[in-house]
């Protein structure tokens, strides 16, 4: 015997699991049956005579839908998921309130049938499986043509009732068809997108692998070079020692440009934002020599990879900002994962920022790209009493929660 877990697992292959598809159909469905739920409502409060006790059926009906609409509506406010299960639920729910519905109202005079279409519709978004789109919509259709020939009077066949039926039955196999050959082509388009990004993350995070192994250790053994042709040079030509400091500075700073495609890498390998920023910081210090403090407060949620990177980014070029221009001799981290917004805020006590910084190269153009394209906003702050710059980043919390 076939038991009910089982069953569940088979369906779960036939499902196009992409949460935000599934999430945005379980939207337009409640919104749907709370306008069905109003219009339904305000039909009985304009009928001339009163509806009670002649048309209590038609309240009795209203009452599941409108406990279980509400738990789906519950459960998207508190931003909790609506997997395929639910969604499945709502639609045998549809289809029981509208046979329900044709049986109290008895033969095929009623308009209860158009409900249908939306019902069949919503499942054909969610489930990707044509034979089983095929067998939901067939058990629909006989279910709906029962009705209509046992309840009530039945079917004029000298009116030919029997023509109407088939119309019906024929649009509910027509719109399941269109609307899965619409969703299976673009399933078919997003996999291919993903295949696509997939590949590119893979190739990046090859080449950061292989600028670790070769580029950046190239650079590393030529600062080493350099600082020892400086202590060698120390105290006999000060001019050559002033140059080879010059040169120093510019190594260590393409020492650390090299980290960024590194250590990016390991972000795009999935690991969470916090440790590779925690890392990173550290690998600056030891470039730079410059102290730096890094505090995380809340817990890292699953974050968006643009999210990921673009705060990385963020953090990086704030960071070689305070190394090649705010000559600073501390930096401080700071990373908050808050209710609302992610925060990221990168300080040092430098000489500040001149008044044209934003025009001076693409530094600031770049954070405030990236910003933007996560809908975030960058803030920058210096030049006060204390001197230093304070470069901020903050995400909303609903951008940065999509994993």
């Amino acid at each position: 015997m076939i038991g009910i877990p089982h069953i569940w697992k088979q369906l779960e292959q036939l499902v196009w699991a992409d949460p935000d598809v599934v999430q945005h159909a379980a939207k337009v469905m409640v919104w749907g049956r709370w306008f069905i739920f109003l219009i339904s409502i305000f039909l009985l409060a304009c009928r001339p005579g009163p509806w009670y006790p002649d048309d209590i059926e038609h309240a009795i009906l209203q009452v599941p839908l409108v406990v279980f609409n509400g738990l789906v509506h519950h459960r998207l406010l508190t931003n909790r998921p609506v997997t395929w299960r639910w969604m499945l639920s709502l639609s045998a729910l549809d289809i029981a309130l509208i046979t329900t519905h044709a049986v109290v109202v008895g033969g095929l005079d009623n308009l209860i049938f158009l409900a249908c279409y939306p019902a069949l519709g919503a499942f054909a978004v969610v489930f990707s499986s044509f034979s089983l789109i095929m067998m939901w919509t067939t058990m629909v259709a006989a279910v709906y043509a029962l009705v209509s020939v046992v309840v009530g009077p039945g079917l004029d066949l000298v009116a030919g009732e029997e023509r109407v039926l088939v119309a019906r039955l024929a649009v509910m196999y027509l719109i399941v068809v269109g609307i899965n050959l619409i969703v299976r082509s673009e399933r078919e388009r997003r996999q291919a997108a993903t295949a696509r990004e997939r590949r590119m993350q893979q190739e990046r995070i090859d080449l950061s692998q292989t600028i670790h192994d070769t580029t950046a250790q190239t650079a590393y053994v030529i600062n080493l070079g350099i600082d020892g042709a400086i202590k060698l040079a120390e105290g006999s030509n000060p001019q050559l020692v002033e140059r080879l400091e010059n040169i120093a500075t510019l190594s260590r700073s393409a020492m650390w440009e090299l980290r960024s495609p590194i250590d990016m890498g390991q972000i795009l390998e999935g690991r969470e934002l916090g440790r590779v920023l925690w890392s990173h910081t550290e690998t600056f210090a030891r470039i730079t020599s410059i102290p730096v403090e890094m505090e995380q407060s809340g817990e890292e949620p699953p974050l968006a990879m643009e999210v990921r990177t673009g705060l990385f980014a963020i953090a990086h070029n704030a960071l070689a900002n305070a190394f090649l221009h705010a000559q600073a001799g501390r930096v401080d981290v700071g990373l908050a994962f808050e209710a609302d917004s992610i925060r990221l805020s990168v300080s040092d006590n430098g000489i500040g920022l001149p008044e044209d910084y934003a025009q001076r190269g693409r530094g600031f153009s770049g954070m405030e790209a990236d910003a933007q394209r996560m809908g975030g906003r960058l803030i920058v702050e210096t030049g006060n009493a204390q001197g230093g710059t304070t470069i901020s980043c903050v995400v909303p919390r609903q951008q940065g929660g999509k994993g």
